[in-house]
């Protein structure tokens, strides 16, 4: 066993892991001591059974010959009928043995070839239930094998009732947001009915010991088939969560996101930014505003100052997985049903409902308001779409903002059908829009551009993105710039790296990229990117998840035009890009994020809160994404004059 002294142990996670030309340089070390074995034991099987998994995904090292594969599996192949013969004679006597010699990153690999392999047969019921009991954090391992959980239905059940983190497994298989690839689905007994799983649920919640993150869980759970809670089980889970929080801020461990905007009567500049100390500030110059010379324009500040909108058209505040940190996307758990927040994401909530406080502040002392705002700015689309028009308009009252907001949500989703109406006709019928009641959603309104967003459609690019922009890649960092960049297409574009700065592990992967083209090295061995309006391309998406088709130059719309054809990306035609529906839906609907504001639900069934405060709030957050609505309606219709000319 000295050999493996030098060497870590090899194991297969997905074809996607970023570490696998780490492994197979390990692989082939091991390959070329393996003659010198005689006596495998079972975890030296159970590592030959891992490199198999390589093999039998078609993954090798770029250096190796076609001669060296066919060598390497052969070898691999050989000792593989060793593997199988050897884990058949497991049975009742022998297997609680080698369960006791298994090292942990083999445990899984282990329950895998049990069950592969039919040897679950060969162990008794009552063998079975002592081994859960005797090992018992193996049940999560157990429970991915579902020929394991039939075979010992009745042992699993009765040990799930009682084991004291199956909570946990129940709410990570069945709430929990899983975007790691490694993530595995878990099998449970059939008779496990959801009556057992409320009650291991309500005992969790009764214990010590629950953590904070699963108890949210449980509070913003949803009903499914597999799983559904009384809503006394969501509302003791959130008591259970205040209580915690409350101890948490009560020790001093807290997030804290502190932002200001002012306005400056004196200040020359349209805005001024400063971070200090956690405190953001913004200050904006009421000279400037001062300076707008009528309504359509003030609305159009919230792009040009406020920045409700990018450069590209897209809204600026919708939660983006670039702005989240390591810590934000690795520590703790979140649920599937609720909608990403980050701290760069609350700090642009915080900001933009202040900005619109502060036009808000700026049009009353004039006489005015956001209503009158927003009808103007309405009154300029039905310029724009003569002679249709958009009936919308705002009342202009002192009326309770409970009673606006019951009469506004209606008025939204009419607005929105009647766009729809006019991108998908050429002209909006009110007469045929109301013939159905029923309400629309965001993803269906449709542009008036055949192609307005790109999406990637091809794994391809995927991993190129990971590859080049992501700060969880294995490229980025060398010895002789640390951990300057955090992404491998910064580390390429702002300085001159020498294939040679690349360790080992780190340059089979360049070597493949330079091979496939998105690489190339100069005369002086320096690695330069050969790809560059592709990898652009994959950076924008990187940086929101798609583009914008028409706010990019010609070349680039080429290239992405050839992408489509090639079927690596993918063309939609909606008013709202994905990310924009995820967002206004984390406003508007619990039914998709129970996370969310409920906005159109709340108001729709009375559920609403009693506070008038509340009342302005809501009212706000609604205008709020009226503005950005009628932002992104005036940007289709640009685009689509611009296209028709």
């Amino acid at each position: 066993m000295n050999y493996r002294k030098e060497i870590q142990r090899i194991v297969f996670y997905s074809k996607e892991d970023m570490a696998l030309s780490h492994n197979l340089i390990k692989t082939e070390k091991l390959l070329e001591n393996l003659s010198l074995k005689h006596n495998l034991t079972l975890n030296d099987i159970l590592e030959i059974y891992n490199i198999k998994l390589h093999f039998d995904n078609g993954l090798f090292l770029p250096k190796w010959s076609k001669t060296d594969k066919i060598n390497y599996v052969g070898i691999i192949e050989k000792k593989w009928s060793t593997l199988k013969n050897r884990f058949i004679e497991i049975n009742d006597q022998n297997i609680e043995s080698l369960i006791n010699d298994l090292e942990n990153v083999y445990i899984g690999s282990f329950w895998e070839l049990i069950s592969k392999l039919s040897v679950y047969k060969n162990i008794s019921n009552q063998k079975f239930a002592e081994i859960i009991e005797n090992y018992s954090y193996q049940i999560n391992y157990i429970l991915q094998q579902e020929k394991i959980v039939q075979k010992f239905n009745k042992e699993i059940r009765e040990f799930l009732l009682t084991y004291k983190t199956t909570a946990e497994i129940l709410l990570s298989q069945f709430e929990k947001k899983n975007d790691n690839k490694k993530s595995c689905k878990y099998y449970f007994p059939k008779s496990l009915s959801l009556e057992d799983k409320e009650s291991i649920i309500n005992t969790y919640l009764d214990s010590d010991f629950c953590n904070l993150n699963y108890v949210r869980l449980i509070e913003k759970s949803k009903d499914s088939n597999e799983m559904k809670l009384q809503d006394k089980t969501r509302y003791k889970a959130k008591k259970k969560s205040e209580k915690q929080n409350k101890e948490i801020l009560e020790s001093g461990h807290v997030w804290n996101v502190r932002v200001q905007v002012g306005l400056n009567k004196d200040q020359n500049e349209p805005v001024k930014l400063k971070n200090e100390n956690g405190l953001f500030e913004v200050i904006y110059s009421e000279k400037y505003l001062d300076g707008i010379e009528n309504y359509v324009d003030l609305f159009k500040s919230f792009n040009s100052l406020f920045n409700y909108i990018d450069e590209t058209s897209l809204i600026y505040l919708v939660s983006k997985s670039c702005e989240l940190d390591v810590i934000e996307r690795v520590i703790g758990l979140k649920s599937k049903n609720e909608y990403e927040i980050g701290e760069f994401f609350t700090r642009k909530e915080i900001l933009s409902n202040l900005q619109l406080l502060i036009i808000e502040y700026y049009l009353n002392r004039k006489g005015s308001g956001i209503e009158l705002l927003i009808n103007y700015f309405i009154e300029h689309i039905n310029q724009m779409i003569v002679p249709n028009k958009i009936i919308f308009n705002l009342r202009v009252s002192d009326t309770p903002e409970l009673d606006k907001i019951r009469t506004l949500l209606p008025d939204l989703d009419f607005l929105l059908k009647q766009y729809k109406n006019l991108a998908e006709y050429g002209m909006i019928d009110i007469d045929l829009l109301h013939v159905s009641s029923k309400p629309i959603g965001f993803s269906q309104v449709t542009s008036k551009n055949k192609i307005k967003y790109i999406y990637p459609n091809d794994r391809l690019i995927i991993n190129l993105k990971h590859i080049f922009f992501s700060d969880q890649s294995h490229l980025f960092h060398t010895e002789t710039y640390g951990t300057k960049y955090s992404n491998l297409f910064d580390l390429l574009t702002f300085e001159k790296v020498n294939l040679d700065d690349f360790a080992n592990y780190q340059k089979d992967t360049i070597q493949s990229l330079i091979k496939d083209g998105y690489l190339k090295l100069n005369s002086k061995n320096i690695v330069e990117i050969e790809k560059i309006t592709l990898l652009y391309i994959i950076r924008e998406i990187h940086r929101n998840e798609l583009l914008s088709y028409w706010h990019y130059p010609k070349f680039v719309r080429d290239e992405v035009d050839l992408l489509i054809k090639d079927k690596k990306l993918l063309a939609e035609s909606t008013l709202f890009s994905r990310e924009e529906v995820k967002y206004f839906n984390f406003y508007l609907n619990q039914k998709i994020y129970t996370n969310g504001y409920d906005l159109r639900n709340k108001y729709s069934h009375g559920t609403n809160t009693l506070s008038s405060e509340k009342h302005k709030s809501d009212y706000n957050l609604i205008l709020k994404i009226i503005i950005l609505i009628l932002l992104k309606i005036e940007d289709d219709i640009n685009l689509s004059r611009r296209n028709h000319c």
